[in-house]
C-alpha cells in the first residue's frame, strides 16, 4: 500500500493514498418498543493513521453483553472481541517493530489509555482513569469489516488458536484469567498437601471459561449452579465437584471450602451466603455484574479475613499471557457462528440467554475456512 507521512498538530500522521473502505452495522432506530435493538448498514472510509494506530481487517468479532452499553446510541458500532489482520500501521508502530503488517491480532474492550500515569507505568493500563473503551475508537467497534486501534492494545494471536475461538477470549477469557492470576493464591492460609480450591458460580460465557482456566492452572475446581441439568457439562469443562448451591446439603458441604470463588452470574446474589463458603483469607471475585445494588453484612468478611474483589478485563500484559496460556493448554470457548448480516438475530439470541456460550460474528468467511482447513491438515 502506498502512503505518505505528513505533520498534523505536530504529529506524524500517515496519509493512506489508497483508503480503506469499511462496511458494517451500527445501532439504528427501533421500529417499535418491543424490539430489543435495531441495526442499520453503515459505510466508513479510513484515510489516515495516527503514529500509534493500526488498521485491522476484521476476520470475526464475538458478541459480549458489554456491547449493550452502546445500544442506546444511534450510529454506534458495537464489538470488542475482535480478531483481524494488520493491513496498515502508523509511523511509530513501524519504528517499534512489534506489530507488523500481515500479523493476525486481537483487540478487546480497551482501545487506548494515557500510557504515562501511575497505573499505566505499573502495566495496569486497563484501570487507567483516562482509559478509552472500544466505542471511542476512531470508527468504533468490530461489527464491521475493519477497525482502527491503538497498537499497544492489539495482541498477536498464537498460531494454534483459530480466530473464531480466540475472539471470545479477548474479553471473557481475559477477565477470568486475570482474576485467577492476581487473586487465586491464598498465601496467608496454606495447608500442606492440599490443593487450592476454586469455586465457579454460573455456567455461561465467563463461567465455562473460568472452569477451564482454573483446572489447567492446577486448582481443585467446584462448579456451582441452581440446575442439576448442568452437572454433566460443568464437569466436562473441568470441574472436580458440582453442587446445587441453593440446597441445605450444599450449605453444609461448602462451608469454608474455597480459596477463591469466581462469581460469573450477571444477577444479584446473596453475598453473605457465598462469603461463608470462603476459607480464611479467601476471596469472592465479582466478574458478573448486576444492575441492582448488592447487599451484604461486614461480619462474614471481618470474622475470617475474607475479601470481595473484582477483575477488570486485563492489561495488555495479561492479555498476551492469557493468549499464550490458552494456546498452550487448549482452552476453547464453546461458540456458535453467525454471519454479520444476521447480527440483530444473534444479539436477540444472546439477550434471551439461548446462546451456548458465545456467538461469533464471521466477517471474513474465507479466512475462517482457510484456518479450519489448515488445522485439519495438521
Amino acid at each position: 500500500m502506498s502512503t505518505t507521512t505528513t505533520m498534523v498538530n505536530n504529529s506524524k500522521v500517515k496519509i493512506l493514498e489508497t483508503p480503506f473502505h469499511v462496511t458494517g452495522y451500527a445501532v439504528g432506530k427501533k421500529k417499535d418498543e418491543n424490539q430489543f435493538v435495531a441495526f442499520e448498514k453503515v459505510n466508513r472510509t479510513v484515510t489516515q493513521l495516527e503514529p500509534h494506530q493500526v488498521f485491522l481487517e476484521v476476520i470475526c468479532c464475538s458478541i459480549c453483553h458489554t456491547d449493550w452499553v452502546t445500544f442506546g446510541n444511534e450510529g454506534a458500532t458495537p464489538g470488542h472481541e475482535i480478531v483481524g489482520i494488520v493491513k496498515a500501521i502508523g509511523s511509530e508502530v513501524e519504528k517499534e517493530g512489534k506489530i507488523k503488517i500481515g500479523m493476525r491480532v486481537g483487540a478487546g474492550y480497551q482501545y487506548s489509555s494515557c500510557k504515562h500515569c501511575e497505573t499505566c507505568s505499573n502495566h495496569f493500563e486497563n484501570i487507567c482513569n483516562q482509559s478509552k473503551p472500544f466505542y471511542l475508537a476512531p470508527i468504533q467497534g468490530g461489527y464491521q469489516s475493519g477497525v482502527v486501534w491503538d497498537a499497544h492494545f492489539v495482541f498477536p494471536i498464537p498460531e494454534k488458536l483459530p480466530s473464531i475461538y480466540a475472539a471470545p477470549l479477548l474479553c471473557a477469557g481475559a477477565t477470568v484469567f486475570s482474576a485467577l492470576h492476581y487473586f487465586g493464591e491464598n498465601t496467608n492460609f496454606k495447608v500442606k498437601g492440599k490443593k487450592l480450591v476454586c469455586g465457579v458460580l454460573g455456567l455461561g460465557g465467563l463461567g465455562h471459561l473460568a472452569l477451564q482456566y482454573a483446572k489447567k492452572m492446577g486448582y481443585h475446581v467446584v462448579g456451582l449452579s441452581t440446575s442439576k441439568d448442568k452437572e454433566e457439562e460443568v464437569r466436562s469443562f473441568g470441574a472436580d465437584e458440582f453442587y446445587l448451591h441453593n440446597t441445605k446439603e450444599a450449605e453444609e458441604a461448602l462451608n469454608e471450602k474455597f480459596d477463591i470463588l469466581l462469581n460469573t452470574v450477571s444477577a444479584n446474589i446473596d453475598i453473605d451466603k457465598f462469603l461463608r463458603m470462603l476459607r480464611p483469607f479467601g476471596k469472592l471475585c465479582m466478574l458478573g455484574l448486576s444492575w441492582e445494588p448488592y447487599k451484604f453484612t461486614i461480619l462474614p468478611i471481618v470474622s475470617n479475613n475474607r475479601t470481595i474483589c473484582g477483575s477488570a478485563i486485563g492489561s495488555p500484559d495479561d492479555l498476551n499471557r492469557m493468549l499464550e496460556f490458552s494456546a498452550e493448554h487448549g482452552i476453547k470457548p464453546t461458540i456458535e457462528l453467525s454471519p454479520l448480516d444476521d447480527v440483530e438475530k444473534a444479539i436477540v439470541r444472546v439477550h434471551e440467554n439461548k446462546a451456548r456460550y458465545r456467538i461469533v460474528l464471521v466477517i471474513n468467511e474465507e479466512q475462517v475456512k482457510a484456518e479450519e482447513k489448515k488445522l485439519q491438515i495438521q
